[in-house]
């Protein structure tokens, strides 16, 4: 069977072959060196500053693949694997505030907050784009063990509070978010019970969203910015948490053509409902629920999915 060639796979015009060929190479070289790193570190803090890079790296990895055209099939199992080294950073990143506490106790006790601090654009980006990917692959494991880590970011920032709802029993309902423009304005899209309005806030995200990325340090405008050696640190422009706002609230995006907006993701994520399949799901974890016609009592507590009504997560 042939293969298509590589334009007609990637799913952004800003990869071209060569590119993504160098630039897979390079993030390779800096995984390697971020194991490296995490090895020969002498304090906590070095060991963190390690697993944070190699939890990025491996995820602008899989990002890239994504953006390439590789089949979402091939790279869903491959999340579970960043989820872990998200995990690792959180847990010497704890290791490094005992330590921090007990040099400046003048600072108080020590207090369990997650790795990410959802202040800083990059650290609530790159949460956000991990987390919106776990739901759209129905991957509820981790969705659960990023919801275990983040269990001090709660009742902080309403977009993360909108996107967890369905996984969580106390479920906030909260009308801003830490870092306001452009994430207030996905934020509205839970509220808004007219669909051509919730459509059109949807449309002015996606608008608004790669401008408000300027001040993230790593990949904003990479595109433009191939190094001599031919790689660059682009690895796509997507606003996933956008795909993720779609699924849960069942929307029909089929008037969004945005360059950012993850379709074909948001359609595999209804592909394995209809289907009743997940990436992962841990029973312990999760109750699962499935998707019940309108009008119909729910059979048992859970996360049930209903076509009757625009918002119908819940």
């Amino acid at each position: 069977m042939s293969h298509p060639p590589f334009h007609e796979k990637r799913r952004q015009q800003f990869l071209y072959e060569e590119l993504y060929i160098k630039t897979r190479e390079n993030q390779l070289a800096l995984i390697e060196g971020q194991q490296e790193n995490k090895d020969i570190a002498e304090t906590a803090q070095d060991a963190a500053l390690a697993y944070h890079f190699l939890y990025l790296e491996t995820f602008w990895l899989w990002m890239l693949d994504y953006t390439a055209g590789v089949e979402i099939d091939e790279l869903a199992p491959r999340i579970s694997g960043i989820v872990d080294l998200f995990e690792k950073w959180n847990e010497v990143d704890q290791v490094y505030r005992q330590q921090a506490v007990l040099e400046y106790p003048e600072y108080g006790p020590y207090e369990y907050e997650g790795a990410p601090q959802f202040s800083i654009l990059s650290d609530y980006e790159n949460t956000l784009q991990l987390l919106s990917i776990a739901i759209l692959l129905r991957d509820r494991r981790s969705v659960m063990r990023l919801v275990d880590m983040l269990r001090s970011h709660r009742g902080l920032d309403g977009l993360y509070e909108q996107l967890i709802g369905g996984y969580v029993d106390n479920e906030m309902a909260l009308d801003t978010c830490i870092l306001g423009k452009p994430y207030d304005t996905l934020l509205q899209v839970f509220y808004e019970e007219d669909e051509q309005e919730t459509l059109h806030l949807l449309k002015q995200y996606l608008k608004q969203w790669y401008p408000a990325m300027k001040d993230h340090p790593r990949w904003h405008d990479e595109h433009l910015k191939i190094s001599d050696e031919g790689y660059a640190g682009y690895y796509g422009y997507w606003a996933f948490e956008a795909g993720a706002a779609v699924f849960l609230l069942d929307l029909n995006d089929s008037g969004i053509d945005h360059m950012v907006y993850p379709k074909d993701l948001v359609d595999y994520a209804r592909k394995l409902r209809t289907e009743n399949r997940h990436t992962s799901l841990d029973a312990a974890l999760v109750a699962d629920g499935g998707r019940i016609e309108g009008g119909q009592p729910c059979p048992k507590a859970g996360f049930w999915e209903t076509p009757a009504s625009l918002h119908g997560r819940r």
